[in-house]
């Protein structure tokens, strides 16, 4: 089932019949329903190991479940703030000024990024989930306008991403 956002489906009867948290994305597998980006990431890497959406090693695969809790945790929400402040904050007089922090915050995370993909195109050694949802992050970003430039490699990944074939067939249902 897609859901629109824009159209606020997520917030539909329906929806919340399926998933009382009303939020998305939610996996829906043999009955039993499973959200946060993470948790759906990882169990379809291990449900398609032949995909190699996450590096095998113990230690590794860990390292790659922590990029995506940064990227839900500490990057996703800064954009939110941003985009949706009336959310967080009734005083529209302090709207400006929860944009700017939520922005400045959301800029300091991505200066780490850039100096974790210092000479890399992916985070590991071949593309893996975490690659996928630092391009949601990084494009949700450029739908708010934020200049990202100062951040090339950031870009140059983000562009690598985007030149996949799965990813220009989801990138189509969002236009």
């Amino acid at each position: 089932m897609l859901i629109s956002l824009a159209k606020k489906e997520q917030n539909s009867e329906s929806y919340g019949v399926l998933n009382p948290k009303k939020k998305v994305p939610y996996l829906v597998v043999d009955g039993k329903g499973l959200s946060e980006n993470s948790a759906i990431q990882t169990w379809i890497a291990s449900a398609y190991p032949e995909a190699n959406l996450l590096p095998q090693n113990g230690f590794e695969r860990a390292r790659a479940i922590s990029y995506m809790n940064w990227f839900s945790s500490g990057m996703h929400p800064h954009i939110t703030r941003h985009f949706r402040t009336a959310k967080f904050c009734d005083i529209e007089s302090a709207h400006e000024d929860i944009k700017a922090k939520a922005k400045a915050m959301f800029f300091e995370q991505m200066a780490l990024v850039e100096q974790e993909l210092e000479g890399r195109t992916w985070f590991f050694d071949h593309i893996t989930a975490c690659d996928f949802y630092f391009f949601w992050v990084y494009d949700r970003a450029l739908r708010e306008d934020f200049n990202l430039s100062e951040f090339s490699n950031c870009t140059a990944h983000y562009e690598a991403v985007k030149k996949r074939l799965n990813v220009q067939k989801a990138l189509a249902h969002t236009q």
